[in-house]
C-alpha cells in the first residue's frame, strides 16, 4: 500500500536492491523534452503577466510560453484570442508583413532562445535589423 513511500524513503533495505544492477543516471535527452502547452495556457499567462497591453508582444508572448505551442496556427490562435480581450495583436505588423505563417513560431522560439531585448522594436528599421538576424542565423 505504501511502496512509494519506501521508493521515496531510499531503499537502504539490501533486500529491495538488485546489486549488480547499475542506477539510471540522467541524461541530456531530459533538457530536451518538449513542454506542450494549449492555446489557452498561453492566452492565460499573457493576460496574467499583462493586465494592461504592452508594446513588447513578442516578449510577452514568449514569456506566456508560446515557444512551446506546436505550430503557427495555435499562435496566431492565440494572437486572436488576446485580441478579443482589448490588446492590440501581440505581433507588431511589420513581423506579420515580412515572415511567412510558418515562420512566425519559429521567429518566436528563436525570439525567446537569443533573449532578444524590447529595444528592436524601437522603429521598423530594428524590427527589419531582427528579421535578418533571425533569417541568418
Amino acid at each position: 500500500m505504501f511502496n512509494w513511500i519506501k521508493k521515496l524513503v531510499g531503499a537502504s533495505n539490501a533486500t529491495d536492491q538488485v546489486p549488480d544492477q547499475p542506477r539510471p543516471q540522467p541524461t541530456d535527452n531530459l533538457r530536451e523534452t518538449i513542454h506542450i502547452v494549449s492555446v489557452w495556457s498561453v492566452v492565460d499567462r499573457f493576460l496574467t503577466n499583462n493586465p494592461t497591453p504592452t508594446p513588447y508582444g513578442v516578449q510577452a508572448l514568449v514569456d506566456a510560453g508560446a515557444v512551446n505551442l506546436l505550430d503557427s496556427e495555435e499562435l496566431l490562435q492565440a494572437c486572436e484570442k488576446i485580441q478579443e480581450h482589448g490588446y492590440q495583436h501581440p505581433i507588431n505588423p511589420t513581423l506579420m508583413n515580412e515572415l511567412s505563417q510558418t515562420e512566425l513560431l519559429e521567429f518566436v522560439r528563436w525570439h525567446g532562445q537569443y533573449a532578444i531585448e524590447k529595444e528592436y522594436y524601437a522603429n521598423e528599421m530594428t524590427i527589419r535589423e531582427l528579421i535578418e538576424r533571425f533569417r541568418i542565423g
